[in-house]
């Protein structure tokens, strides 16, 4: 079983990200220089067939990293609220947030909680308001 500290789940900004803009941003690049081409050149066509082939291929990454982000805004709203349930419980507990773990990024009923060594089955209330702990054992704990 994995678990995962609060320093994880606040840096879960994902490096595939960064690389999808900067393919954009050099796409785009490589879309001016070949325009400024067919500028240069009216005569041939294929400058223009290749800017309009640049374009429609800008306009589908960007439709895909649009959907994407989305979807990362959604994780990211979700490891907040797991960041912010670890900072209750260590304050609830009594301990240091870095010395709480648990095993899922996004705030569910049944996540593990590891505090210092003893593992914790969380519950929580319909509304996602309240929770409470119950003293868990593991039938392979991690070494």
């Amino acid at each position: 079983m994995k678990f995962y500290d609060i320093e994880f789940l606040k840096s879960q900004a994902g490096l595939s990200d960064y690389l999808r803009y900067i393919f954009i941003f050099g796409s785009l690049v490589v879309l001016v220089i070949v325009f400024a081409i067919y500028i240069k050149h009216r005569i041939k066509t294929k400058y223009r067939d290749l800017s309009i082939i640049l374009l429609l291929f800008i306009i589908l990454e960007i439709g895909i990293q649009y959907s994407n982000y989305q979807i990362n805004q959604s994780k990211h709203t979700q490891s907040s609220q797991m960041v912010g349930f670890i900072e209750r419980v260590a304050k609830n507990e009594r301990t240091n947030k870095n010395n709480i773990f648990v095993n899922s990024t996004q705030l569910a009923d049944g996540v593990i909680v590891k505090i210092k060594g003893d593992y914790y089955k969380v519950n929580l209330s319909a509304d996602q308001q309240s929770y409470t702990l119950t003293k868990s054992y593991l039938i392979n704990p991690e070494k």
